[in-house]
């Protein structure tokens, strides 16, 4: 690939994955603290989230987006661009409704579409990602997908809740849409290289990513890999404001210790896997959340004190955090492009780590209930030691089949 060519294809990118933070942020934080705020109970403010479920279940349509497309507009173009366009057209459409109880069903629903045509986008730019990365770029396209999307999602969500008061809910939506527009226009000027039609041979299923070599297994590793962090996430809210936190210090520290810090993780990653490749990274990361996830266990037992000590491990946590996401993105990566149908394999890869993510975050948040904060931490510490020693024996396996094939 060209130079030139090496920096449209980050550019467009770039736009994409950060849009596709867009619709995370208005769902899981934006829409529904908007609605605390007018006063719904949190009853029917449950329901919005469950509109972000088509993210954990995008692979259930991903074989139909890898087999069909417009020849004369490309591969992945013909599914990104109305895609798009459709994400614009909803946010226009939420930001001329006025939001109250009345209209949550309504505003659920165009929640709901903003996540299937969002997740339907991510398919094929994975894909797009896929078919036009060399090996040596991985970590750095992975970097740039994990770091978008938490970029987005700090726009449509904290950033968009601070609007709502400056400017006006009307106008911050208006600006949403607009941005998701001019992310758009890097695709549309690029010319999508032409790729052969489908045949019997490659026609993509879900049937055929259980019949490739080692699928299971590294869909096992990469899906557990991310839970220890994401079960330390989900918790240190809960533990903070037990310690008399207020709102906006948690809200401070998720924002600054946990995702920002995950962003300058992400690309001192990327650097990583170039040099040491992404299992010596996803390894390296796995220690470092151990670590803070020991440490969190300290202070959920008063072992550790003061903010000092819950900053610092914030910290470790979320630059552990930007090691392993970024690793097991490009993990999958990595795999999914020596296969026929990359778009379908990332699908499921990213489908079922997300899926996995929100069903231990809730088994972590009953077991704090009913034990305590360090045995459903422990239960994290624990997923993570057995991802090492799998990664461990991985390792081995494949110096000793490199030594004697």
């Amino acid at each position: 690939m060209s130079s030139d060519s090496n920096k449209k294809l980050i550019l467009i990118i770039c736009c994409l994955y950060f849009v596709q933070g867009i619709p995370i942020g208005l769902t899981f934080h934006a829409i529904p603290t908007l609605l605390k705020t007018l006063g719904l109970p949190l009853e029917l403010i449950s329901m919005i989230p469950l509109a972000g479920i088509f993210w954990a279940i995008k692979f259930l349509w991903a074989p139909f987006v890898e087999n069909h497309w417009l020849e004369s507009v490309g591969r992945r173009k013909s599914w990104i661009i109305p895609m798009q366009l459709t994400m614009v057209a909803t946010l226009i459409t939420l930001a001329m409704i006025s939001i109250n109880e009345q209209t949550l069903l309504l505003v659920t629903f165009l929640l709901a579409t903003i996540s299937i045509v969002g997740s339907t986008q991510d398919i094929a730019t994975d894909g797009l990602a896929a078919d036009h990365t060399d090996k040596s770029d991985l970590g750095l396209v992975n970097a740039i997908q994990v770091s978008g999307i938490i970029i987005g999602m700090l726009l449509s969500g904290p950033f968009a809740m601070i609007a709502f008061e400056q400017i006006g809910y009307q106008i911050s939506m208006l600006l949403l849409a607009a941005i998701a527009f001019l992310a758009l226009m890097p695709v549309l000027l690029w010319q999508e290289p032409q790729v052969q039609n489908v045949t019997e041979k490659t026609k993509a299923s879900l049937i055929k990513f259980f019949k490739t070599p080692r699928a299971v297994s590294t869909l096992i590793l990469c899906s557990c890999a991310t839970l220890c962090g994401v079960i330390i996430m989900a918790l240190s809210k809960f533990i903070l404001v037990d310690l008399s936190w207020s709102m906006s210090q948690v809200g401070m520290l998720t924002g600054v210790g946990h995702l920002l810090v995950m962003l300058v993780g992400c690309f001192v990653a990327s650097n990583f896997i170039k040099r040491h490749g992404y299992r010596v990274t996803l390894l390296t990361g796995l220690k470092i959340v151990l670590l803070g996830g020991c440490l969190w266990i300290a202070i959920a037992e008063n072992w550790l004190a003061g903010a000092w000590s819950v900053w610092a491990t914030s910290i470790i946590v979320g630059f552990g955090m930007g090691f392993v996401a970024v690793s097991t993105y490009t993990y999958s990566m990595r795999f999914s492009q020596q296969t026929t149908q990359p778009a379908t394999n990332i699908a499921f890869f990213q489908g079922t780590q997300t899926f996995g993510e929100i069903i231990f975050s809730s088994v972590a948040t009953s077991l704090a209930g009913v034990a305590s904060y360090s045995v459903a931490l422990g239960m994290g510490e624990l997923i993570a030691l057995l991802c090492l020693f799998a990664l461990v024996k991985l390792s081995y396996y494949s110096h000793w089949r490199d030594a004697h094939c």
